[in-house]
């Protein structure tokens, strides 16, 4: 009799358990249904318990490619060179002075805008305690323009390959006029042929026209295209003054306006060829390929987005500031080379 007792107890004790379970599980599952009617469908509810928006999952950990700024395409020829008032003084020089070093000074407005004691040319040479010629021209690209001829005959540009071809005597200097280059081409007390340093500084305006990079079909020299006219200038140059040393600096970092609005940078702009920064790589590459120096101006000079509104007057001109940073860095590579030369 005490045995059925005990065994009728054990059995309402699993009952009682039983009941519990069943109770337990029908809330477990009532809950769940209830927070899913409730939730919205962007809620994530983590391990832990937390309750996180699915936006801001993805926001919290950005992929690479959402911190990357988009490529923008802008058509050729419609971004414009800032216009900037040339400044000449009687420091620009024109007259040998005797100096041990002379060097001469090829390139656009980074070099040709400021002959008034502040320019890059002019702190360059007197860094160096040299002889300096700037035959820099404002505006002017590399390459020859589309519709510009090749033929000596019949040769119009101001560009690099004009000024090249004019230290050569192939053609004269008429096409010149009213420039600054024009009184040192005709200077003969001015010996090219004992240039120490031809220092070739070209692409901005290559990359404002969308002047090709290179060309597979006409070969290394194509004068239309930004490479081309740079192999064009190095070769010719070594022949003029076969002792000289040539430095090919790559166009300097750059902002770029619409208006009053920033489209975009050196980095992100794309002209029909490539952004300003492939222009400097064609240069670097050129560099390597014709055993120049190269002076990367775009990189090395610590201008860029975050310094730009220092260095920067425009968004593509040197300050003073930014013109005496360059200035110091290229005399800099010049008067470490001139060691090497001499050890």
């Amino acid at each position: 009799m005490e045995v059925i007792k005990f065994m009728g107890r054990i059995c309402l004790i699993w009952a009682s358990v039983l009941v519990v379970s069943v109770l337990v599980g029908c809330g477990r599952e009532a809950e769940e249904k209830k927070n899913e009617e409730i939730l919205p469908e962007n809620i994530v509810i983590t391990e832990t318990g937390e309750i996180l928006e699915e936006e801001s999952l993805s926001s919290a950990e950005p992929t690479p490619e959402a911190t990357v700024a988009p490529e923008t395409i802008i058509q050729g020829g419609e971004l414009k060179e800032p216009e900037q008032e040339q400044i000449v003084t009687e420091e620009d020089q024109k007259e040998p002075q005797g100096r041990e070093l002379q060097l001469v000074f090829l390139g656009d407005s980074i070099f040709d805008a400021n002959r008034d004691g502040t320019g890059v040319p002019y702190l360059t040479s007197v860094a160096c305690e040299a002889d300096g010629f700037n035959l820099a021209i404002g505006g002017t690209c590399a390459a020859l323009e589309y519709e510009e001829s090749a033929e000596s005959s019949k040769w119009t540009s101001t560009s690099l390959l004009g000024v090249v071809k004019a230290i050569m005597g192939d053609i004269p200097t008429d096409v010149f006029s009213g420039k600054e280059a024009k009184k040192i081409l005709d200077n003969p007390n001015v010996d090219f042929s004992q240039t120490d340093y031809f220092i070739i500084e070209y692409g901005i305006n290559d990359f404002l026209r969308a002047t090709p990079l290179d060309s597979e079909e006409l070969a290394a020299f194509d004068l239309k295209t930004y490479a081309g006219a740079l192999r064009y200038a190095v070769d010719n140059l070594r022949d003029v003054a076969p002792d000289a040393t040539i430095i090919l600096c790559a166009p300097n970092y750059a902002q770029f306006y619409d208006g009053t609005w920033m489209i975009g940078d050196g980095n992100t702009v794309n002209t029909g060829y490539g952004t300003l920064f492939d222009y400097k790589g064609i240069c670097n590459y050129v560099a390597n390929e014709r055993q120049t120096l190269f002076f990367n101006a775009y990189q090395d000079l610590g201008i860029d987005g975050y310094t730009a509104e220092e260095y920067l007057e425009d968004g593509v001109h040197l300050t003073e500031a930014g013109r005496r940073l360059y200035a110091d860095a290229l005399a800099h590579m010049i008067l470490s080379y001139e060691e090497t030369k001499n050890n």
